[in-house]
């Protein structure tokens, strides 16, 4: 049986696959058809209560209307005229105040069914005959103490069509009047709220009166209204809490009707039916993954013992044989891993080198010496150290770059490893400082090759116009000069100084240099 059977027997689970994208499906188009119900459920709600508060509101204009055709016989009579203001107050469930003004905007007369309504000069202004004379007036303005109202004005015309004043009605908001009603009195139990605001977004009437008088509670959806039009949207309040919306103009005032609804009520049921579906498919999804499980472990068995093989690190051949590979693809697996083998141990040892070596100059690094001054002391056999430094190297950093200088590095350690013997050990210790280990070499043969570098250094021409540099070198012997190791890099750092402080480009042996 080959792996591509295998896959194949198990694309049948994919049903499982199948099962999961419909219910995804399914969910989204329950989600958009539930959406697009609720917005039409709004936006026709919308519309059938802004047509109820228009008509509500155009009674008290038609009621203005009758008083202003009735005003002109009453003009002389002041008594005559408060009856007609008391009159409406109290025939209209909802108008909180009424007035009469003449052309000159002089009050003729006022009722008032509020107390706290007592400001006529404030309703005189807003309400201003001299320049106010449009049948149908409707403004919402505060008063000075800070309550809204809404006033509706209605003109005063002679026979003979001279204007003669206006007849005034206010409703004052946040009372329970029909205005109120109107909104209070719904089926909604589902978190959904109802607004008027006008055309610039002041909210006239809200189920929640401390809204009443802020703005901006549907900012996308008043600027429709105030082009006049109907519809719905998804909607976000000032306290980053989404809605679906629907809204209507309404003929009055410019002003509009915003119904919302939390998109968690639609939410709430969706997350409830998901997880009754996903609670009845359980039984067929442990089913199907017992399936998975019990083909994936017969598939991935001879691919796991291959594995294990691997991270043992076996190197017996044997061993990968007695793996029982069930399919083609896994043979030839097991084939791979045995000249992978192989393979691997070769590339471990390269990766060892590398990174012992130096990258710029190819020399051994301080972890190859390191290695090394471990392995040589065992070995029993004297050695030399040759520390080497250029002369004044900072010099050509400064002059002439880094990159310069890297330049001058690499053609050092070039001339160190022509320089050397075929035993001997060139490392790079750090910047411009090299180290060189010279098993068997005593001092006459270290400062032999020594010499040899320190010549060939100075008369070779660097790159980049460098020119000729010098450089010091210092000499010591294991185990004459040390017994431990480290301590003999030191005295070779020590006779290194003393060639610097004996004026450089020069060799000094440890035994000298530590008579001076």
């Amino acid at each position: 049986m080959t792996l591509l059977a295998l896959i194949l027997t198990l694309a049948a689970l994919t049903s499982g696959a199948t099962f999961l994208n419909a219910l995804i499906v399914g969910h989204m188009v329950q989600k958009e058809q539930l959406t697009h119900t609720e917005y039409e459920a709004n936006r026709a709600y919308a519309v059938k209560l802004a047509a109820s508060i228009d008509e509500y509101l155009l009674s008290i204009q038609r009621q203005l209307q009758v008083s202003a055709k009735l005003a002109p016989a009453l003009l002389h009579s002041p008594e005559a005229l408060e009856n007609e203001v008391k009159r409406l107050v109290s025939q209209s469930d909802g108008i909180t105040a009424a007035l009469i003004v003449d052309a000159d905007n002089g009050l003729m007369a006022f009722a008032s069914a509020a107390p706290e309504l007592t400001d006529r000069l404030d309703t005189l202004n807003r309400l201003d005959a001299t320049s106010t004379r449009q049948s149908g007036n409707v403004l919402a303005y505060r008063l000075a103490n800070g309550q809204l109202v809404v006033a509706f004005s209605e003109p005063i015309a002679q026979a003979d069509g001279k204007f003669s004043g206006l007849v005034g009605a206010v409703i004052l908001l946040q009372r329970k009047s029909a205005f109120d009603r109107l909104l209070s009195d719904h089926f909604h139990s589902d978190g959904s709220s109802i607004y008027v605001v006008d055309d610039t977004g002041l909210v006239l009437a809200h189920q929640d009166t401390s809204r009443i008088g802020t703005r901006n509670l549907a900012g996308e959806a008043v600027q429709a209204l105030a082009r006049g039009e109907t519809g719905a949207m998804d909607i976000t309040n000032y306290r980053g809490e989404r809605f679906f919306a629907g809204y209507a103009p309404m003929t009055v005032g410019k002003w509009g009707v915003v119904v919302q609804t939390p998109i968690e009520v639609l939410e709430a049921p969706q997350r409830l039916l998901l997880k009754r579906t996903l609670l009845y498919s359980i039984p067929t999804a442990l089913l199907g993954l017992a399936l998975v499980v019990a083909s994936a472990m017969w598939i991935s068995r001879p691919l796991a013992q291959l594995a294990a093989r691997m991270r043992g690190n076996t190197t017996d051949p044997g061993d990968l044989d007695r793996i029982d590979c069930r399919y083609a693809e896994a043979q030839l697996l097991k084939e791979a891993v045995k000249i992978a083998q192989a393979q691997h141990e070769q590339k471990i040892e390269a990766l060892s080198t590398e990174t012992m070596t130096d990258a710029m100059t190819q020399l051994m690094n301080r972890r190859g010496l390191a290695q090394e001054l471990q392995r040589l002391p065992k070995t029993r056999q004297p050695f030399s150290v040759l520390a080497l430094d250029l002369d004044h190297f900072k010099r050509v950093n400064d002059k002439f770059g880094h990159a310069t200088g890297d330049k001058v590095l690499i053609a050092l350690a070039s001339i160190i490893r022509q320089s050397i013997r075929g035993g001997d050990l060139p490392f790079r210790a750090g910047g411009e400082e090299f180290l060189v280990l010279m098993p068997g070499a005593d001092r006459a043969i270290a400062a032999v090759v020594a010499e040899r570098i320190r010549a060939t250094v100075e008369s070779t021409e660097m790159p980049d116009g460098v020119g000729h540099i010098t450089l010091s070198i210092g000499v010591a012997f294991w185990p004459e000069d040390a017994a431990e190791v480290d301590t003999v890099l030191d005295c070779a750092d020590q006779a290194l100084y003393a060639a610097k402080r004996n004026g450089r480009n020069r060799i000094e042996v440890y035994a000298a240099a530590a008579r001076q």
